[in-house]
């Protein structure tokens, strides 16, 4: 990660600033298409998963609190649905709370137009007037959004169907499309790869991949991928990297070092 020290935006209003939002801390990039090699990775450690942690940490960040000229939040939120797009708004919302009754958090709706689904979610209590006053009125996202709009893009349509992981440490988020159709999304935690590798198995048996012709990709974490891909081969004929994009190395030559979420919804439009 970039250090503080090393952040120096001079003109604060061609950049633009993503920031993800998780329980133990916040991620962010800050990038530039005018200047080369402009991208700039950061991450700040929350005490707690507490609201007031999540302000005291951006607020002792000063590179997040810039007038920038555009602010994309990601909200790393386990309580959500996926509806079809023509669902309102307002629908949308009454069902996620329908969903998790026991939750009385803010709600907000994002779009997934390639998938033609929406997302509803829910966030802490007080979440969205803090993230309005603090970043303008942000877009704000589900984390999950820009790997489905950028797994869906490397789902061909070729009659194969796909699972793609996308591992972390201690979570995996798992989407699955079956004739180019989005199946699942979700994502689970894990203590170890033989944990990781059932449930990925588990949802792969699930939704009726084949082992023998339909493939399963991973992203991620390099280290996770390589300890579980020998055992998923066991039970899976395909089983490969999934494809980087190359647009990413435009923002700086560091993306790779980046969190693949961060990076894909730079990408987004």
């Amino acid at each position: 990660m970039e250090g503080k020290e090393k952040i120096n935006i001079q003109h604060p209003e061609a950049w633009e600033l993503i920031v993800s939002i998780e329980d133990k801390r916040v991620k962010y990039i800050l990038f530039t298409p005018s200047v080369a090699n402009s991208l700039i990775i950061g991450e700040v450690t929350r005490t707690n998963d507490t609201l007031q942690a999540l302000e005291d940490a951006i607020y002792d960040t000063p590179e997040l609190l810039n007038d920038y000229k555009r602010v994309r939040v990601m909200v790393h939120s386990r309580h959500f649905v996926l509806l079809p797009a023509e669902t309102s708004d307002a629908d949308c919302v009454e069902l996620v709370r329908q969903a998790f009754p026991a939750d009385d958090g803010d709600a907000a709706v994002c779009a997934m137009p390639a998938n033609g689904v929406k997302t509803a979610f829910l966030m802490p209590h007080g979440m969205q007037a803090f993230l309005g006053r603090t970043f303008n009125y942000p877009a704000v996202c589900h984390r999950l959004l820009p790997l489905c709009e950028h797994f869906k893009g490397l789902d061909h349509g070729s009659g194969v169907s796909r699972m793609f992981l996308h591992l972390q440490d201690g979570e995996m988020d798992v989407v699955i499309y079956r004739e180019g159709q989005l199946q699942l999304v979700n994502t689970y935690q894990f203590g170890n790869t033989d944990d990781a590798t059932y449930f990925a198995l588990n949802a792969w048996r699930s939704h009726g991949l084949d082992q023998m012709t339909d493939e399963l990709q991973l992203a991620g974490d390099v280290e996770l991928r390589a300890a579980m891909t020998p055992e998923l081969r066991k039970y899976v004929k395909y089983v490969m990297p999934a494809v980087y994009p190359a647009a990413a190395m435009r923002l700086g030559r560091n993306a790779m070092q980046a969190p693949l979420e961060l990076i894909l919804l730079a990408l987004c439009e």
